[in-house]
């Protein structure tokens, strides 16, 4: 009875303190509730500072605390509980009264309120003295990389236009190409270097990859990894390891506000740099990317594509002596030196190589050796191969295609440093059958182009000046020679320009014994593989007569500038033969007949003595380009020689005697105009007529013609050869002939020497023209009158040249109307034009907002230039440059000023009445050069010293032998 008492007194007492303790949650409600939103809002800014230090502590290569970590975690999900918990009491009928709820639901409410602020306030009294320990040392911004310093002006030049492109903030993306070996990546790590030293914080970070010619992503990532102390883990795939990187570098740029800078050395192709987890196109990344190949920095979108150069003469030889050092300095080595040097061709990496394996190398004819054995295949020059040809061999195996890579070496069969045509080059690749023949001249023509910019933006082949030819860097000739001997399928034999001292091997397909001093043919050759034969050149005199037997594959064959006087009878042997050139043979009179060799595409008899074109050449219906171009002593083509020749598309006839006249055509049975009428497939055609006799009938036979460059004169007169694409020359001809109508429409260049009969009707016909050349027309008194159709004269007109026109009062005669007349000007070169007082007047200066060049000289009486029209300013938007030269009246280029933002160059000579600049000190900035004679110089009137000292920056006197020249000449 005892113990059931107590136990009753005890639950008693239990339920009472429970209850208690209930009427205390219950009665600490409201006050618990105003404490659990302070503790809850003091915890959320406590994360956020927790979470900014875990942010630093990772970029500065550091590890948080698990305890941190696991403390994070607690706090979101605290925050998670107590969100909604607070949302539904601050709603009004949520909220206890003590009426609306019974007891137990008030209790459950309170005890949940309470229980959150104690699990809160537990949290918020965590203390970490540090988020991470220190397990690595913070990450730099930049760190300075182990790299030669460059060497020469042009080099230190490089990188300064190189820094200037990555300050600026269009360039995103940067590419830096060029040649293996030329230095792209020492440029760039002393450009990092650079930066490292002068503005260590122009980034927040630059990271350095290493590209290898086989792309692997995750060798790039792991490298980007390394550099932000992100650890690879062994489960991390591409598409993770991407995301991590991706947030490690968006916290980076968040913290710091300054962008990231990738370098990307040796790229060999396109990289997904999005795969890779890098933000290619957001504005807080940038892009530095060295390749041998423009094809990548088109592919990789690169906004400023940069190419270094070969180096100049003088740095060539200062990098060598940094590499060779002091030997140098004795006697007998600079000599062969130099020679070493300069058949670098400028190219660091063999300069370099060559120079270290110099050193210390006293013996005079170790030097001399080396000059002439270094680009050879030797024993003695292994460590030559080894790190010169070997690394430069990469941009061969990249290349896409078998037929690329003999494109490469086709082009070692010309001469070192040899200018190849581009035309004769791509002639050769279709004749081998390196591109295919079944294609008109334009397609394969096109083809061939894209295959030689292919070459060059792999650097592989250059730019020879203009667009008509190209070279070989003489290292890279060297290297393909050396391929050759490996690729004995393609059966390359070179050996030009040096004495011809080594038979090629039976094997050969391609022999090239160019400028090999050949006085004599062998006997009997038997090459029964062999294709292409050069042989341009040499002196050989005789060629045997069963020379050719052996030889019935050849396909390919030239024998330019030999002095042969015939071709051997077994010449009718080569049946399989598309191209022969027999340009320049000065001593050939007269070809056997070409009628077995059916399959030539292309015959070259330019500037060949032949009176009379061979036997047999109507047969030649595959036949489809014919130069007989400067054949000075050719007076019979048999007539029908030229409609037999059904596929022929293009005819180079420019300064050849022979006379296409009918009336001596018919007289001894010549071939005739109208033969060439008869060609369906002709496109391109160069020819000298007479007269307009010829034209009568050719209307519209000449609108299908894609080129042109017709001369009529009726004397045999030189004139240079254009590129334009349909030329006409007309020289003392009367334009009034209506035979000349349908041509000058079709016409895009024109020039007019000593000719007649010029009107208004003549120029608005004109519409296709894009260059305009007038010489020595004394009828011409004004070019452009004032009538009501003269708004629309020469539409497209691009380039003018008005020379020795006495009666030349003006260009254009008053006011036109707004209209197209000459919208499209470029250029315009005025040259002794004695009664022309201005060349742009106010009315042309209206019209010509494209103008890009004045040049006039020799108009005694011009004053001035432009004439202003009262205008007090005058705008030549794109005006780049102006010539003044000998005009004794000249006193001003333009009345008042002139906005020209982009003038870039201004040459006066023997104009010294003109005392004033036409520009000011705030329209120059892009003006480069201001070349002139030191007198007028110093006779300059100047609005300050200021003015002055500032345009003397940019003067360049004529030297002293022009300055005697030119006195000379007047």
């Amino acid at each position: 009875m005892d113990a059931l008492t107590s136990a009753v007194i005890e639950g008693a007492k239990s339920i009472f303190k429970l209850s208690l303790s209930g009427i205390k949650t219950i009665s600490k409600y409201e006050e618990n509730i105003c404490e659990l939103q302070e503790e809850i809002s003091y915890l959320r800014n406590k994360k956020i500072l927790i979470e900014e230090e875990v942010s630093i502590a990772i970029m500065d290569g550091k590890t948080p605390k698990q305890q941190v970590t696991e403390w994070l975690r607690k706090v979101s999900r605290a925050e998670d509980a107590v969100r909604p918990l607070l949302q539904m009491l601050q709603t009004p009928d949520q909220h206890i009264d003590g009426r609306s709820f019974k007891m137990l639901q008030q209790y459950q409410q309170s005890w949940r309120v309470a229980n959150k602020l104690e699990h809160v306030k537990e949290l918020n009294s965590t203390y970490f003295e540090t988020v991470a320990p220190e397990k690595s040392s913070p990450i730099k911004a930049m760190e300075e990389m182990q790299v030669p310093s460059l060497v020469g002006q042009q080099a230190a030049s490089d990188m300064m236009k190189l820094l200037e492109i990555l300050k600026s903030d269009d360039n995103k993306r940067i590419g830096v190409w060029g040649k293996g070996g030329i230095g792209k990546t020492t440029s760039v790590k002393n450009l990092i270097n650079h930066l490292c030293n002068s503005s260590p914080n122009s980034f927040n970070i630059v990271i350095w990859v290493q590209v290898s010619r086989d792309l692997n992503l995750s060798m790039i990532q792991t490298q980007i990894a390394k550099r932000l102390h992100l650890k690879v883990e062994a489960g991390d795939t591409t598409h993770s390891l991407a995301n991590r990187i991706l947030r490690r570098l968006k916290m980076r740029v968040e913290a710091t506000r300054r962008k990231i800078l990738l370098v990307l050395d040796d790229v060999w192709e396109k990289i997904d740099l999005d795969a890779v987890g890098i933000p290619s196109r957001d504005s807080c990344c940038k892009i530095l990317l060295t390749t041998r190949s423009f094809d990548v920095c088109r592919d990789m979108s690169v906004d400023a594509p940069f190419q270094l150069n070969l180096m100049s003469e003088d740095d060539a030889w200062n990098l060598f002596v940094q590499s060779a050092g002091s030997v140098l300095y004795l006697d007998g080595i600079q000599s062969p030196a130099r020679k070493i040097v300069a058949s670098c061709r400028g190219l660091p990496l063999a300069i370099k190589t060559l120079g270290k394996s110099l050193r210390d190398t006293p013996q005079t004819a170790i030097w001399r050796n080396t000059y002439l054995r270094w680009r050879c295949s030797s024993p003695l020059f292994k460590n030559i191969e080894k790190e010169v040809f070997r690394p430069l061999a990469l941009s061969y195996h990249s290349l896409p295609s078998k037929i690329l890579q003999q494109c490469f070496l086709f082009c070692s069969l010309y001469p070192a440093s040899f200018s190849i045509d581009v035309v004769e080059l791509i002639q050769c690749w279709v004749s081998d059958g390196l591109i295919h023949e079944n294609q008109t001249v334009e397609e394969a023509f096109n083809y061939g182009v894209a295959l030689i910019e292919h070459l060059k933006d792999s650097c592989l082949l250059d730019q020879d000046g203009g667009q008509g030819s190209v070279k070989m860097h003489d290292v890279f000739r060297d290297l393909a020679i050396l391929l050759s001997q490996n690729e004995e399928l393609f059966g390359f034999h070179c050996q030009s320009s040096l004495p011809f001292n080594q038979m090629p091997k039976e094997s050969s397909r391609r022999v090239s014994l160019i400028g090999c001093k050949i006085y004599r043919l062998q006997e009997y050759p038997v090459y029964s593989n062999l294709t292409v034969l050069f042989l341009q050149g040499n002196p050989i005199k005789i060629i045997p007569d069963d020379y050719f037997l052996n030889l019935k594959s050849l396909r390919v064959l030239n024998l330019s500038k030999t002095e042969i006087t015939s071709l051997p009878s077994s010449f009718l042997c080569l049946v399989e033969l598309r191209s022969l050139y027999l340009r320049g043979c000065f001593s050939l009179t007269k070809l056997p007949s070409l009628e077995p060799l059916c399959k030539l595409l292309v015959l070259d008899l330019s500037s060949t003595p032949i009176r009379e074109l061979p036997e047999g050449l109507g047969s030649l219906c595959r036949l489809r380009e014919l130069n007989l171009s400067y054949t000075r002593l050719l007076k019979k083509i048999a007539s029908g020689s030229i409609s037999g020749l059904s596929s022929l598309e293009t005819l180079d006839m420019s300064f050849s005697a022979y006379n296409w006249n009918p009336k001596m055509s018919s007289c001894h049975q010549n071939a005739t105009f109208d033969e060439l009428l008869s060609l369906d497939r002709l496109s391109v055609l160069k020819i000298r007529l007479d007269s307009v006799d010829s034209l009568a009938s050719a209307s519209s036979w000449i609108k299908k013609l894609r080129k042109f460059d017709i001369q009529i004169s009726p004397n045999d007169s030189n004139f240079d050869a254009q590129s334009n694409e349909k030329r006409l020359v007309l020289r003392g001809v009367d334009l009034l002939q209506e035979h000349l109508q349908s041509l000058l429409h079709n016409t895009t260049s024109l020039s007019l020497l000593t000719c007649e009969g010029m009107a208004q009707r003549h120029w608005l016909s004109l519409s296709l023209l894009m260059s305009l050349t007038i010489s020595n027309c004394s009828g011409i008194r004004i070019l452009i009158s004032q009538e009501k159709s003269s708004h629309a004269m020469f539409p497209n007109l691009q380039h003018l040249v008005l020379d020795h026109l006495k009666n030349l009062e003006t260009i254009v005669e008053g006011i036109l109307s707004r209209g197209i007349c000459l919208s499209n000007l470029k250029t315009i070169q005025v040259l002794d034009c004695p009664k022309l007082k201005g060349t742009i007047s106010y009315a042309m200066l209206r019209h010509v907002k494209k103008l890009e060049e004045i040049k006039v000289s020799g108009c005694e009486n011009m004053c001035r230039v432009i004439e202003s029209g009262g205008q007090k300013k005058k705008n030549l938007p794109v005006l780049r440059v102006i010539e003044v030269k000998n005009m004794v009246k000249l006193r001003t280029i333009c009345d008042g000023m002139w906005v020209c933002p982009v003038l870039q160059q201004i040459e006066v000579s023997h104009c010294f009445e003109l005392k004033k600049l036409p520009i000011s000190v705030g329209d120059s900035c892009s003006l480069k050069e201001i070349r002139g004679d030191v007198k007028w110089w110093n006779n300059l009137i100047w609005e300050n010293h200021d003015d002055k000292s500032f345009f003397l920056k940019h003067f360049q006197a004529y030297p002293r032998e022009d300055c005697l020249k030119r006195q000379k000449y007047k």
